[in-house]
């Protein structure tokens, strides 16, 4: 499954260190880690499937359950290499406000990186790389990571200051009446118990 993504705004997703007088950065290498894709596509499908963890752990993993799917690196189409260069890059100074008297604080001015990619887009694949476990089919998997990345709407941090604000869609398969049917189908079914999950990560 190919899933694109279309920038609204410029974003964020940190390194957690500094460097050359930034406060905040970003990995110039890899501005989006795979790991940052999958964690917000899990956390659509919970809000898309609030009563079935048993679903989650299937598509998205456990600990001791890996996930039978892997997330690719993301690429920019129509960019060298498919990555991003330095003019993409830009710092932004930003301060945090006293919440009493509305003003900014003193000592508390942050210099942080971003990445600027106006009505750019990027794509990463979503592949499966082991067996499903019994109990749902590859089309239902599918299914629920379409609607996952379809309801992915903010990417990194800084988003209450305009950052990161993103779209994105899905190929093979995209989001139809069908596969939110079988999303539906998914939610209206009972979860499976507990001792059933538990043997079966185990297993």
């Amino acid at each position: 499954m190919i899933v694109t993504i279309h920038f609204h705004a410029p974003f964020r997703i940190g390194t957690g260190a500094a460097r050359d007088g930034l406060g905040a950065t970003v990995d110039r290498d890899d501005p989006i880690p795979a790991t940052s894709l999958k964690g917000v596509m899990r956390a659509s499908a919970e809000r898309l499937l609030p009563t079935r963890p048993d679903v989650l752990r299937a598509v998205f993993g456990a600990p001791r359950w890996p996930s039978p799917w892997h997330w690719g690196p993301v690429e920019f189409p129509g960019r060298p290499d498919g990555t991003l260069g330095p003019e993409s890059f830009a710092p932004r100074a930003r301060v945090q406000l006293d919440a009493r008297t509305g003003t900014a604080r003193r000592a508390h001015l942050v210099i942080g990186e971003e990445v600027n990619v106006p009505g750019a887009m990027a794509r990463f694949a979503v592949e499966r790389v082991d067996a499903l476990r019994p109990g749902l089919s590859e089309e239902q998997h599918l299914a629920v990571l379409a609607c996952a990345a379809a309801g992915v709407h903010e990417l990194g941090a800084g988003r209450s200051r305009g950052l990161g604000w993103v779209t994105c869609t899905t190929e093979d398969p995209a989001v139809d009446e069908s596969v939110l049917a079988v999303l539906e189908a998914l939610l209206a079914q009972q979860p499976a118990s507990a001792a059933t999950t538990v043997r079966e990560a185990r297993s």
